[in-house]
């Protein structure tokens, strides 16, 4: 499964305005592509186990979101902004 750069700036968006609990088909999504990349399978357990303390749910969903960006996220020259 895939989750495109917009999803997943969606998904972080609605975690902090609404909580780790928001999105939980949001979450799973991710989850399945972290799993698919290859990404810790225990960071996946704990950003779903709605059981988890919030606090460690939203470590773990921090994690996997840095990870899954890097592999889907390819910043173009346009994309980019310069600070001077």
């Amino acid at each position: 499964m895939l989750i495109t750069p917009s999803a997943l700036s969606v998904l972080g968006r609605t975690i902090a305005e609404a909580g780790i609990n928001a999105d939980p088909q949001g979450l799973r999504a991710l989850a399945d592509a972290a799993h698919t990349a290859g990404i810790s399978s225990v960071l996946t357990d704990v950003m779903v186990d709605t059981h988890a303390p919030s606090a460690a749910r939203v470590r773990a969903f921090s994690r996997v979101a840095c990870a899954v960006s890097g592999l889907v996220y390819r910043p173009t020259r346009d994309s980019l902004t310069i600070a001077a």
